[in-house]
């Protein structure tokens, strides 16, 4: 057994982020209070990192905060209800293998509050040898029992059966004084205690929660008859100062006291001891009729609890300050309040769950309900399928492009028949949630900026790169109504995991890191911990900034960051084969890189991404990922051209390159601008910074792109030239200084990968030219006509002509009406002399 201080009151997120059994088939969670964002952020990814199918099942009142994560849950969370209307009240978490189990029954609610920052007892086993503790037998049994006591869909009842036989797959320790299990199943709790022989020397409780009428301790009472007794009772304790104070004053020896610490103590003991030999009851059981004198089909509570037997007390080393009874209001007493009756529901929707293109919603209709002849999810009817008691499943086939939730959440709204609508229904993607990653990427349990700081993270990430290069969409075969991109998604998320398929759609991974004593995590509600602002305090933030990736990237000695770059380039030369979602993932990453300033100078980096963006091109459409797809390459055209920009010497080579790309995706212009808005925000955020420039994640990149199609590279040449444009016509103008002639020549010059350009100067006597290394052309106004003078042969170029040195005399010189009459006539090889 672990003490409440111990671990800081988080058994489960301890127990989950030492990933204890790396290759474990299932995680399972029962709770009371639930907190699906807080679970997400927490624990989730360190089941997924271990490729552990994950379920949660809670009392479906008492769901506090939905899902964060966008799109239907890659989990099962899964609501029940009571059947005997008492509370759904365990508290387990068991992670489970064919060859290895961890257990943990306490007293804290999967919650910021019951997981963190309340002081709470857990009892935590494992089973890694031959044998197994007989607790895990015990309750394997109460697992395949719990359906006929719990109103659940048949997904839970599929998953209890299948961690009973995990739990069960090696015999019982045949060895005396192990601990037991304890249900509300068949016996009351209270029966279920060892009853010492005589009078027990001390009975200790420790409870947040006492019945009005303190009924329970007073059976305890009757039921031990102590010489002593020890109530331990947390600031905010919920009961009856007066009831109590009867019962505790039939004891000779009786003292109340109240921890010292400031935290909330949400843990429940009960403990006693008898000639030498002490016991102790851990688990969900408040001291309440409902957990402890009845059964749940009498209406009591589903509870669940450890009798171990004890070598030393646990109650009593509890550091605390003793309280007259008389003066148990300077606890912040609550009023005990009646339990909510849960009959009084016309009908509860316990989910809607996906399977492949098949849609089921499950609905639980209460005793005197009605159940709705069809249900409507999101505009799709689903019509009475089947039904189990008081269950109801509705099923309909998902048409092509549907969804559960228009706003992409794993939450949607249910309306029945008569227009009654259940609003926060879960959302599941049950394919998604059974089945199990072949080769978890780290971004599972680690941050970006965490990976590329660990090389060992790093080459498990380009090791889970190359095993989504596995996942062709070609070969996954199409769905016969709708789905498509579904199934590609689960294609993915079970090759590599939920993280990197995320990653690879440019979504950012809201979760926190995994510090089990990180504060900021930790928020939310729990209705089972009290309302008062003092019953927490909370921990200074740590300081510094947040580690980011340029932080990171910053930090690596100039040898980790050559190696880093090496083995970046190498993925790029090996992903040229590889299929869609495996080059989203090598772009975005290759682009945060580049951002995150790996590269210091532009033309490497540049020179990096433009054989990504190649890659992009050719890579084979699949349409359901076309968004993002377009989106990506959006970016990275953009990005690209500040690339070029940002070099002080332009690299010709790397600015041909880059028109060559722009002209072949100039081609799909329509489908780049076909990019969702919020997708393209998505791959640009996280891109800002010293590289790209501080304002690069406010750049409008749509509009931006448009900009850079519309242009040729001439365009970007004539960008270099102080005071120069191109017009509408494609004609380059200049301003004419001190010699519009000179300026005319060093134009020409500078654009002399340009054959005959049409450069104009502008301010002095309007002069054009055109030069294509061989022929020079000028075209000066004089008077009403215009000069025209031809030199060819200029095979050593034009440059110091644009510098003062005279020009030869002209070989062939004439006049003309209009400009274009003697370009055309030196085309022609016939000017007038």
């Amino acid at each position: 057994m672990t003490d409440w201080e111990d671990l800081l009151g988080a058994a489960p997120p301890a127990v989950l982020h030492a990933r204890l059994i790396p290759d474990a088939e299932e995680v399972l969670v029962l709770t009371y209070t639930c907190d699906l964002s807080f679970f997400e952020d927490v624990c989730l990814r360190d089941a997924h990192a271990v490729r552990a199918r994950t379920t949660v099942l809670f009392d479906a009142h008492h769901l506090t905060e939905g899902p964060r994560r966008p799109g239907p849950a890659d989990y099962l969370a899964l609501p029940v209800v009571c059947k005997g209307a008492g509370a759904f009240h365990p508290k387990l978490v068991v992670i489970a293998s064919e060859t290895d189990t961890v257990v943990a029954i306490g007293s804290g609610n999967a919650t910021a509050s019951g997981w963190h920052h309340n002081a709470e007892v857990w009892t935590l086993m494992r089973g890694v040898g031959p044998t197994v503790p007989a607790l895990f037998h015990q309750l394997a049994d109460w697992l395949r029992r719990l359906p006929e006591d719990v109103w659940m869909e048949d997904l839970g009842r599929d998953r209890l059966d299948r961690v009973a036989e995990l739990l069960t797959t090696r015999p019982p320790d045949p060895g005396v004084d192990q601990p037991v299990l304890v249900t509300t199943a068949l016996r009351p709790i209270i029966e279920q205690l060892p009853r010492p022989v005589g009078p027990a020397a001390q009975l200790a409780v420790a409870a947040p929660f006492f019945d009005p009428d303190a009924g329970a301790l007073r059976r305890l009472v009757d039921r031990f008859r102590p010489q002593q007794v020890r109530l331990l009772l947390t600031r905010d304790v919920q009961c009856d100062p007066d009831s109590l104070a009867r019962v505790v004053k039939r004891v000779p020896d009786a003292v109340v006291s109240t921890p010292a610490s400031s935290r909330y103590h949400h843990g429940k003991v009960v403990e006693w001891w008898s000639s030498g030999q002490g016991w102790a009851l851990t688990g969900s059981a408040n001291c309440s009729h409902a957990a402890l004198t009845r059964t749940m089909p009498a209406g009591g509570n589903c509870e669940l609890g450890v009798v171990t037997p004890l070598t030393a007390p646990v109650v009593t080393v509890e550091a605390a300050e003793t309280v007259a009874v008389s003066d148990l209001a300077r606890l912040q007493v609550r009023q005990p309040s009646a339990p909510a009756s849960t009959d009084a529901e016309s009908l509860r929707v316990l989910g809607v769950r996906i399977f492949g293109d098949r849609v089921e919603a499950t609905v639980l209709v209460g005793p005197a309900g009605t159940p709705p002849r069809w249900l409507a999810v999101n505009g799709l009817r689903l019509d009475h399928d089947r039904e189990t008691g008081r269950l109801h499943v509705y099923a309909a086939v998902a048409p092509d492009g549907w969804t559960a939730a228009s706003d992409g959440e794993a939450v949607s709204h249910v309306t029945t028949d008569d227009g009654t609508e259940c609003r926060g229904v879960l959302v599941t993607d049950v394919s998604a949630a059974l089945s199990r990653i072949d080769r978890p990427s780290p971004l599972e349990h680690t941050s970006l900026p965490q990976v590329v700081a660990d090389s060992a993270h790093t080459a498990a990430l380009f090791d889970a790169l190359r095993h989504l290069a596995s996942v062709r969409p070609d070969r996954i075969p199409q769905a016969p109504t709708g789905g498509r991109r579904r199934q590609v998604e689960n294609r993915v998320a079970s090759a590599v995991g939920p993280a990197l398929l995320r990653f690879a759609l440019g979504l950012t991974d809201a979760r926190t890191p995994t510090s089990a004593d990180d504060e900021d995590i930790f928020e939310g509600t729990d209705p089972e911990a009290p309302r008062s602002s003092a019953r927490r305090t909370r921990q200074a933030p740590h300081p510094g900034p947040p580690e980011t990736l340029a932080s990171v990237l910053d930090a690596l000695t100039p040898q980790q960051r050559a190696r880093l770059r090496r083995d970046v380039s190498a993925l790029v030369d090996t992903s040229q084969d590889w299929p869609l979602p495996a080059k989203l993932a090598v772009t975005r990453l290759v682009l945060l890189l580049v951002a995150g300033g790996l590269w210091p100078d532009a033309p490497e980096w540049a020179d990096l991404l433009y054989w990504v963006l190649v890659q992009l091109w050719e890579a084979e459409q699949e349409e359901s990922l076309d968004g993002e797809h377009a989106a990506l390459a959006t970016i990275g055209l953009v990005a690209l051209r500040r690339g070029v920009d940002l070099q002080d010497e332009p690299d010709s080579q790397q600015a041909g390159q880059f028109d060559e790309l722009r002209v072949a995706y100039r081609e799909w212009a329509d489908w780049l601008a076909s990019a969702p808005p919020e997708t393209v925000q998505r791959y640009r955020d996280g891109l800002g910074g010293h590289t790209l420039g501080l304002l690069f994640e406010q750049t409008d990149v749509t509009a931006e792109l448009r900009w850079i199609l519309g242009r040729t590279a001439l365009h970007d040449a004539v960008d270099r030239l102080a005071g120069a444009h191109v017009d509408g016509r494609g004609v380059v103008r200049v301003e004419a200084g001190r010699s519009a002639r000179h300026s005319v020549i060093a134009a020409l010059d500078a654009l002399r990968d340009f054959p005959d350009v049409h450069v104009v100067a502008e301010g002095g006597p309007e002069t054009h030219g055109w030069w294509n290394r061989r022929r020079l052309l000028l075209v000066t106004r004089s008077g009403p006509a215009w000069r025209a003078e031809l030199r060819t042969g200029l095979l050593t170029g034009i440059a110091v002509f644009a510098r003062g040195t005279p020009l030869r005399p002209a070989d062939k010189t004439w006049t003309a009406a209009t400009v274009e009459e003697a370009l055309t006539q030196a085309e022609a090889g016939r000017p007038a002399r």
